[in-house]
């Protein structure tokens, strides 16, 4: 029974599939654009990352530890990975077309 409850009270805390991939693009994003700001120092791209990396958790109501015991628990399957890297990739890709129409 006590078993139980814990396995309950560590699923309640992983963030749903839809919500780590809008997470994980968003963090790519991030990331990309500190690249392009072409930092002098490698510590300033850090903090300006960093600082982005706290929005994005802020705006998500998730810190960057749910995020990566999230992230662990996906891992431990392959295809549960491989389906929030192809959700991150499609909302990638609808944000890099509303910037681009053709």
């Amino acid at each position: 029974m006590i078993w139980m409850l814990s396995c309950n009270s560590s699923n309640e805390k992983v963030i749903d599939k839809t919500k780590m991939s809008i997470v994980f693009a968003e963090l790519k994003l991030a990331e990309s654009q500190v690249s392009r700001l072409n930092f002098m120092g490698a510590d300033s791209a850090k903090v300006a990352f960093k600082y982005l990396e706290k929005e994005i958790y802020k705006k998500h109501k998730i810190d960057s530890l749910q995020y990566l015991n999230s992230f662990d628990f996906y891992a431990k399957d392959k295809k549960e990975l491989l389906k929030i890297y192809e959700g991150a990739e499609a909302i990638i890709e609808k944000k890099k077309n509303k910037k681009n129409p053709v």
